[in-house]
């Protein structure tokens, strides 16, 4: 699993690592190694054995991920992360598509598979492009809720009491997570 885990970091670093730099000070700052670590955790998809590899390595790598996951949440994914996630939505509309053609009547009746086929491509990837920026902001939340500092604590507070912030709940659930780390 280390070998796999560590040519995930390596793969996706290599990705994000040569795109727009310069929008990126805080991560520019970082080693190549600690690039690799935030950049997967951002785009993380794995399973709890991963995930708990993921998050032992972060708190290892500590305080110094602060800035890059605030300047993840503050900026969202890059282009280069919107350009290569929008390409694989492309093969993943067409994938639905056939699924739901082939299976979607016994699988989910007439009426569902009907409704789920007349979502365009286009409204598709809109809608799995919008979760997807959601989702990375959310998951540098969750990464400050285990490396984060005074200062970060009481940055999600502002966030975690704020009703109209589409973030509230991740910067809850990372206060706790910064709890439950000073409790160790």
């Amino acid at each position: 699993m280390k070998r796999r885990f560590m040519f995930l970091l390596t793969l996706l670093a290599s990705t994000w690592i040569g795109a727009e730099t310069s929008e990126r000070p805080a991560f520019n700052k970082l080693g190549r190694e600690a690039q690799a670590l935030a950049q997967s955790w951002l785009n993380k998809n794995c399973g709890a054995a991963e995930q708990g590899a993921f998050e032992k390595k972060l708190i290892e790598t500590g305080v110094v991920l602060e800035p890059v996951f605030w300047e993840a949440f503050r900026l969202g994914p890059t282009e280069q992360e919107l350009k290569d996630y929008g390409a694989a939505i492309a093969k993943r509309s067409g994938d639905r598509q056939n699924w739901l053609r082939q299976f979607g009547d016994t699988q989910m009746g007439k009426e569902e598979t009907a409704r789920q086929l007349a979502i365009s491509e286009k409204q598709y990837a809109d809608r799995e492009i919008t979760q997807y920026k959601e989702r990375y902001k959310t998951t540098a939340l969750a990464g400050l809720g285990l490396i984060g500092t005074q200062q970060s604590e009481a940055d999600l507070k502002l966030i975690a009491n704020d009703d109209r912030n589409r973030a509230q709940t991740a910067a809850q659930e990372a206060l706790k997570a910064i709890r439950r780390q000073r409790e160790r």
